[in-house]
């Protein structure tokens, strides 16, 4: 009898140290480390600032300026790009245009825009953006509505795309409102060659913070 239990109680404690061995238990699993996935970016409309640069002398000097205010209408907020910018329609009131220079400001506003017709806004759409850095945009002037490619970019950092086109005025039949403006300003745009030369021209950046 004093056998049997010396057997059975050395079976026991032979039990209990097997279950309490790290790493010998056939049921023992190893937690895999959870992963972390990150949610995806959802682009929102922020502030929009409009910028143009037109040209004057026969070298082309640059002359800056701004459109302070405008209407953005039709954003999607998306965690895709294109849907969210595609089919944006924009209005930008004609006397929000700043130079810096209230002078300059005045004529600008009045003996261009305001000779042109129903021109009190400039008014668009984006129509497309491609992944590829291009789009294509239409802008309203002078009652005619002309499309336009841009390119655009992001910078990844600030999450704002820089849309960037150039545009001939006389695309929107307005010589006479070009010529209107050379006349009022006509020595800030004679060069230092004597000619007076105010190009159709101007380059426009549109930076979005997305």
């Amino acid at each position: 009898m004093k056998k049997l239990l010396s057997i059975t109680l050395m079976f026991l404690i032979c039990s209990c140290s097997d279950t309490n061995e790290v790493g010998n238990s056939p049921l023992e699993t190893i937690a895999e480390p959870t992963s972390i996935s990150k949610e995806a970016y959802i682009y929102t409309l922020g502030e929009v600032m409009i910028k143009w640069t037109a040209f004057k002398h026969s070298v082309k000097a640059q002359v800056g300026g701004v459109f302070k205010s405008s209407i953005v209408e039709g954003f999607t907020e998306s965690t895709d790009l294109n849907t969210a910018v595609s089919g944006v329609t924009f209005k930008i009131p004609v006397k929000s245009t700043s130079t810096n220079d209230t002078v300059r400001d005045y004529k600008i506003v009045n003996s261009f825009f305001k000779t042109m017709a129903n021109t009190d806004f400039i008014t668009g759409k984006i129509i497309s953006l491609n992944n590829n850095g291009s789009g294509l945009l239409s802008i309203r002037m002078n009652n005619s509505q002309v499309e336009k490619k841009f390119n655009w970019e992001m910078d990844q950092s600030t999450r704002e795309i820089y849309i960037k086109t150039s545009i001939d005025i006389l695309s929107w039949g307005a010589q006479s409102s070009l010529d209107a403006l050379n006349e009022v300003c006509l020595e800030q745009h004679t060069g230092p060659d004597g000619k007076n030369v105010l190009w159709p021209n101007v380059d426009i950046t549109v930076i979005v913070d997305l």
